[in-house]
């Protein structure tokens, strides 16, 4: 891979090997989708995983979305 950046190396990839919590499947109204876990019943949206295509374009399943986790 290369990277091109006027930014040293070690301030773009600063965390970059830092352990962090499993991610979490979560289905909710259809949609299965992949959550990195925030606060107790609380999750941001990392990807769909399956679902309606019309499901791509709901603003609320969009990556970085906070969603409640049942």
């Amino acid at each position: 891979m290369t990277l091109y950046t006027i930014m040293p190396l070690e301030l773009v990839l600063n965390g970059a090997d830092a352990e962090r919590e499993p991610w979490l499947e979560a289905r909710l109204d259809g949609v299965l989708l992949q959550l990195e876990p925030l606060e107790p019943g609380w999750g941001k949206v990392v990807r769909i995983v399956d679902g309606p295509l019309e499901c791509y374009l709901e603003p609320r399943f969009q990556p970085g979305s906070v969603l409640p986790v049942r």
